[in-house]
């Protein structure tokens, strides 16, 4: 547990416009070591935070966004950066030159191979020489890894649900093949989304965005160390805000007893502060359902076996705009700077949502 006095860590965050933005701007007001130093937007520069959020105006009465040649020139010893895919990489590079950490939401430095990278985004890495040394965002798989980093990735939300849903079954060697469905709500396609997440466009559908593949997939086969030909990755537009729901259809290669799931899923998260199971009864309630982690940074796991063993479904709901992104953010963070991990994302669900 960290000594710090209060609020004496000065944090910056970029792109600090989009819900992702909003949820950093959220945490970082409750957080008891970080300071808001600066909210950079380079299209919002000299508005004040409470007109891009509402929501925030009582918590930043005072508080404008900056440009982000302010942003470079102002003192922080961490920046998240939620900024789009590919423009990320060089503000984090300016900035860990000037001696900040840097967690980037941004795909940017998630994949460990510049080869990849162009794979999956169709461009050319713009710093490969920082993928060596950058560490994947998700602290229940990298928190050893993470202590005293100085860059950290974000997670695709997608690719953080499919993964809590299926690591306990990959770690128990049991995957012959995983067709992965994530249910998703309209804040992933961001604070200023076209005809995906419009609302007339959107509301009462059920839309499946990408039936075979998803570019969080790349994320999920590394980080499972999963063979690509062994899955599969759609996603699907629900009538949500906020959250995920993950359903991964696993065929198993053997016959397992429930007794046999509940071991791995315990052995998995057993110690993990911000990770749950699904009770086996009601069955209603043993498919995790979103609704029951909104607004925090918090995971439900659950899974259904098939009565001969050799099928399985396992599942996980988050809260994308959290442990999607900002709240995983702020706990990877927190473990970098050598804080208590939990502070400032230590939320209860908000419920009915």
């Amino acid at each position: 547990m960290s000594e710090l006095p209060e609020k004496n860590i000065p944090v910056t965050i970029w792109g600090a416009t989009g819900f992702a933005g909003g949820e950093l701007l959220r945490i970082i007001a409750n957080h008891p070591h970080m300071r808001l130093a600066g909210a950079v937007s380079r299209s919002s520069a000299g508005t004040p935070v409470g007109a891009a959020h509402p929501h925030l105006r009582h918590v930043y009465p005072d508080a404008s966004f900056i440009s982000p040649e302010r942003g470079l020139d102002t003192e922080c010893d961490m920046a998240f950066l939620a900024l789009p895919h590919r423009a990320s990489a060089e503000t984090a590079k300016r900035l860990l030159g000037g001696g900040a950490k840097v967690v980037d939401l941004s795909a940017d430095f998630r994949l460990k191979s510049a080869e990849e990278y162009l794979k999956w985004y169709d461009a050319e890495h713009p710093s490969p020489e920082l993928l060596g040394e950058a560490v994947y965002g998700l602290p229940e798989l990298h928190r050893e890894e993470m202590k005293g980093a100085r860059l950290i990735s974000g997670v695709g939300c997608n690719a953080a649900a499919a993964i809590f849903a299926l690591l306990p079954i990959a770690r128990g060697g049991l995957i012959e093949e995983a067709r992965v469905e994530c249910r998703v709500g309209s804040s992933e396609s961001g604070a200023h989304g076209g005809e995906g997440s419009a609302h007339p466009f959107r509301s009462r559908s059920l839309r499946v965005v990408s039936p075979f593949v998803h570019r969080h997939m790349a994320e999920v086969t590394q980080e499972l160390g999963l063979p690509f030909e062994k899955i599969t990755m759609g996603v699907t537009a629900v009538e949500l805000v906020r959250g995920i729901q993950c359903v991964a259809h696993v065929k198993l290669n053997r016959g397992v007893r429930e007794a046999d799931i509940w071991k791995l899923l315990r052995a998995a998260w057993g110690g993990e502060r911000f990770v749950s199971t699904t009770p086996a009864k009601p069955a209603h309630l043993r498919i995790p359902d979103p609704r029951f982690v909104m607004g925090s940074n918090r995971v439900l796991t659950g899974f259904a076996l098939s009565e001969d063993g050799t099928r399985l479904l396992a599942a996980s709901a988050i809260d994308n705009l959290m442990k999607g992104a900002a709240g995983s953010a702020v706990q990877s963070a927190n473990i970098a700077l050598g804080l208590e991990e939990s502070e400032g994302v230590d939320m209860t669900p908000v419920y009915p949502a």
